[in-house]
């Protein structure tokens, strides 16, 4: 397994590698200006050349982790040749005041300053997303909200170990695809979100007072879904014997035979819903916005026609990816501000 770590400059990827003694580390920076003394002298197309250079040095290795740069301010760094050397992406964000106080007090990385911190940063998350949705690779935004900088990275070290084990969203979606086309009867299959999409209230936050601020930074990866499953260790109720919830009776409207739960919510807590429902729950602490892109996409490619059903961020891909994509309002009728400045065009209020 080939595992990027990108990050803006001064997040602190260095610091995280330090800390890593489970899996074989490779300094990009540094294996750089080994191939290429005068690396920093280069132009954009010398430095092109070098950084090929080390994609064909990496190529032979099969299992590292290594830091990146996706771009510099508006210098695109990333390559396909970085696309297609690793397996999983993980990126490292960092409150955009941190980073530019850093900068401030870094020689090196002074001549950032004269751009948008915020703007830059998103771009690379959101080019990066892009990339891996485009070709099926796990992405993965390590954050910590609401500080948005780490004090201790012992939770992330934990998450990159976990990566190395298995851990990975689009093998939960390779799951649930195989198991819905051994259930499905017909050409069209629908998927519902379940939070605030099939229920009106939020059930974990229903049943045993569940809150969290992972989601603050409004990125829903697999690494958010995560430190929920872990939160949720923290918490103990009875077994349910009615339902929890209110149930949104526009979308239960739409279940039919081929309808399909995909949820982040608790498992104990879901099952009962689903069983209510009479129709398969997905669940997992690996159930982000990309498993539910990437379950919607395969099963397009083995040609399905996907119906889907969500409420925010965390469905936003999936909806966009399927052929009919309905976003459900709150009761109020007002949007998720979770999708405040995303294109919902071509999506179906409900």
């Amino acid at each position: 397994m080939r595992i990027g770590l990108y990050g803006m400059p001064t997040a602190g990827k260095s610091y995280i590698l330090d800390k890593i003694d489970f899996i074989k580390v490779m300094a990009g920076s540094k294996m750089l200006r080994e191939i290429c003394p005068d690396f920093d002298l280069k132009d954009e197309a010398g430095k092109g050349a070098v950084r090929q250079q080390l994609a064909d040095i990496l190529a032979s290795t099969d299992t590292f982790i290594m830091d990146g740069h996706y771009s510099f301010g508006d210098k695109l760094a990333f390559t396909e040749n970085d696309g297609r050397l690793y397996d999983v992406f993980l990126y490292l964000y960092i409150s955009p005041e941190i980073l530019k106080e850093r900068m401030e007090a870094s020689e090196r990385n002074q001549k950032y300053l004269s751009f948008d911190i915020a703007e830059w940063q998103m771009n690379e998350i959101e080019g990066l997303r892009a990339f891996c949705h485009a070709n099926n690779k796990d992405f993965y935004v390590i954050d910590n909200p609401p500080a948005n900088q780490f004090d201790d990275v012992s939770i992330v070290v934990d998450f990159i170990k976990a990566v190395i084990n298995g851990y990975s969203c689009i093998s939960l979606a390779e799951r649930c695809v195989k198991d819905i086309l051994s259930k499905s009867k017909t050409d069209t299959v629908t998927l519902m979100d379940g939070d605030k999409t099939i229920t009106i209230e939020d059930s974990s936050n229903r049943v045993f007072g569940y809150t969290t601020h992972l989601y603050d930074g409004n990125f829903y990866t697999g690494f958010q879904s995560w430190k929920q499953g872990k939160e949720f260790e923290q918490y103990s109720f009875e077994d349910l014997t009615e339902m929890p919830v209110s149930l949104n009776s526009k979308v239960c409207k739409a279940i039919d035979g081929d309808t399909y739960i995909l949820t982040s919510g608790h498992e104990r807590v879901w099952g009962f819903i689903s069983k209510e429902l009479g129709i398969p729950y997905y669940f997992g602490t690996e159930m982000s916005a990309e498993t539910k892109l990437y379950v919607t996409k395969k099963l397009k490619e083995a040609g399905k026609r996907v119906v889907a059903y969500g409420d925010g961020m965390n469905d936003y891909y999936m909806m966009k990816m399927a052929d009919e994509g309905f976003l459900v309002t709150k009761q109020d009728s007002s949007i998720s501000r979770s999708l405040k400045g995303k294109d919902l065009e071509g999506l179906e209020l409900v």
